[in-house]
């Protein structure tokens, strides 16, 4: 039976999205749920699997039995030594399409042929090719380790669209060969789009196609953008406020008139939860389906897409799902890591925004210099409105990832307020670690080497940074 493919563009509150809808999928790319797994003695966690043929490529363990408010622990699985020559030439064949001027919907079809039954979102945007944390992504994943936004439902960013920025490779670290990438560099300058990448949990998608090409990105500066493929499957609610109906002033009402009890009940009787201004009708249905980037309200979907996707399922298992099983159990050869990477790449890797200044930069529209003060004075509300969090610490990480990420100047000016703030000692450390990473700006430099040849107590806890600083730019 042959895959049945739907593209089709959708218009709603002033935006768009291309929607592409999958019947009788072949299932070579996707993620499934590949049930639980002991960890520490722990049986509370469950183990998904991100898959391209019937090979294992990622795993995902995903504890508290897969809370979506939980970030994940991600690896590169030891089972997989490559897919097969057809997907690659799918891959291949699409990427060129792409870079060829064809648009999404077409250039792309292929792909979408390897795809399981759903509906998806695909749009262009630019990605960082790091793991989040200011490692390069290709060799960071070797080892099972927890990933701070990986999670479906990100604590700081809550329900608000985003766009995932940070990579997962689909290739062992093994497929990087200089020679390979000295072929490709001149390519990589007059591509249109550089990778195509499929979402797979919270601020990270695997990059399918374009890993020695990223390579060369990073190195040069160049915006790593991408190709992305999301999976709508979550609905969403949008509570919208009670229309309020005030109750006839006392003593207009009419004993005589039919309603008379009821404008009386209405007058005297206090409403249900006064105060949580909810229309209730919207608890008790959906306001439409997304995806990370894009809430698409239900009115927007064309008939036989909103029926795909109420059809098909989240998450299921592929028919070659016992061979991928079985797979699990393969214990790799001795992995190469990012050291196998030019220094080069690796230092601009860490210059990097991370996933805490990305997701502050969702979770926060702006910051005034008003707000700021009040954060200096230990406040964590401006003209009785909050700022960021109730929680002091918390506003304080929240605020200096944000300026760091949209105003490197005032973040700069921000942290030295605090670190010169023996009362806000709790943060000194973090902030210091945050704007050593300003290796280009003088004025960081002062500062650091005044607190290094300081004997100040207040400066007790960032003292060895400062001095490490300093030491390390001094030899450059």
């Amino acid at each position: 039976m042959s895959v049945d493919i739907k593209t089709e563009t959708v218009d709603f509150d002033g935006k768009s999205a291309l929607l592409v809808t999958v019947k009788d999928g072949s299932c070579i790319i996707g993620t499934c749920s590949m049930g639980c797994v002991e960890q520490s003695g722990n049986l509370s966690a469950r183990l998904r699997m991100f898959y391209i043929g019937s090979d294992p490529v990622l795993n995902l363990i995903c504890p508290s039995r897969a809370n979506k408010q939980s970030d994940k622990l991600v690896s590169f699985s030891p089972g997989f030594q490559g897919y097969d020559i057809k997907i690659n030439d799918a891959l291949t064949n699409s990427f060129n399409r792409l870079n060829n001027g064809e648009s999404l919907g077409s250039g792309l079809r292929d792909v979408f042929g390897l795809l399981g039954d759903g509906v998806y979102t695909v749009y262009y945007s630019d990605y960082y090719p790091t793991d989040g944390n200011g490692n390069f992504y290709w060799g960071a994943y070797n080892i099972s380790h927890e990933v701070h936004g990986t999670a479906e439902h990100n604590r700081a960013i809550g329900d608000r669209e985003y766009r995932p920025c940070f990579l997962l490779p689909t290739q062992p670290m093994d497929y990087f060969a200089p020679r390979v990438k000295v072929g490709i560099d001149e390519q990589v300058k007059t591509r249109r789009v550089q990778g195509i990448a499929y979402h797979v949990s919270g601020l990270y998608s695997a990059l399918l196609k374009g890993h020695h090409g990223s390579v060369f990105c990073v190195e040069n500066n160049i915006p790593f953008r991408c190709a992305v493929i999301e999976k709508i499957t979550e609905p969403y609610v949008e509570r919208k406020p009670r229309p309020t109906v005030s109750a006839p002033p006392a003593g207009e009402v009419d004993p005589e008139a039919p309603n008379a009890a009821e404008q009386l009940d209405a007058e005297q009787t206090p409403a249900e939860n006064p105060d949580d201004g909810i229309d209730n009708a919207g608890i008790n249905g959906i306001t439409g389906f997304r995806s990370p980037s894009v809430k698409i309200p239900l009115y927007a979907f064309p008939r036989d897409v909103l029926k795909q996707l109420i059809e098909s399922r989240t998450e299921f298992k592929p028919p070659h799902f016992n061979i991928m099983a079985a797979k699990l159990l393969t214990t790799r050869r001795k992995s190469i890591n990012n050291n196998a990477m030019p220094r080069s790449v690796l230092e601009r890797a860490e210059q990097m925004p991370d996933c805490e200044m990305v997701e502050s930069a969702y979770a926060i529209d702006e910051l005034t210099d008003e707000q700021l003060n009040c954060l200096l004075r230990g406040e964590v509300e401006c003209n009785g409105k909050l700022i960021v969090s109730p929680n002091f610490y918390s506003s304080i990480i929240t605020a200096c990832s944000f300026l760091q990420f949209k105003d490197p100047k005032r973040f700069v000016d921000f942290s030295i307020a605090i670190m010169e703030s023996p009362e806000l000692s709790a943060a000194h450390e973090y902030v210091a670690r945050r704007v050593a990473s300003q290796t280009s700006n003088s004025k960081v430099f002062n500062f650091f080497k005044t607190v290094s040849e300081s004997n100040d107590v207040k400066y007790d806890k960032i003292h060895f940074i400062a001095q490490t600083y300093v030491r390390r730019l001094s030899q450059k």
